[in-house]
């Protein structure tokens, strides 16, 4: 089965180990029971049955996404998915919210810390 998220924000089921961003397509094997209680809830759609090749593929992503934009916890969202320290350094500069400040910095320790 074949699902798709069509809500505006991340969606993570937890007991089918996903996480959705908007618009993002996967292919599941068997439906769990959050599945179902979300396409109920009309959080998600059947986007086909026939197992396709895996179309989970993330939403391209900017040189620098503009989180001044977002919501704090969309922000702090977004930074956790950052791997380039020099993205991570552009975001730095330009945020003023300590909270997303304050992830920022802690995902850069850890991007600097893989890369060695």
């Amino acid at each position: 089965m074949i699902i798709k998220n069509i809500r505006p924000g991340i969606l993570v089921i937890p007991d089918a180990g996903l996480r959705l961003v908007p618009g993002q397509t996967v292919e599941v094997g068997e439906p769990t029971k959050q599945i179902e209680g979300l396409i109920a809830s009309g959080h998600l759609v059947r986007a086909g049955t026939a197992p396709a090749v895996e179309t989970a593929t993330p939403p391209p992503q900017e040189e620098t996404p503009d989180l001044s934009k977002m919501t704090a916890q969309q922000a702090i969202a977004t930074v956790a998915e950052m791997d380039d320290p020099e993205r991570i350094k552009a975001c730095i500069e330009a945020e003023k919210r300590r909270s997303v400040l304050d992830a920022l910095m802690k995902r850069r320790e850890e991007a600097a810390g893989g890369a060695e």
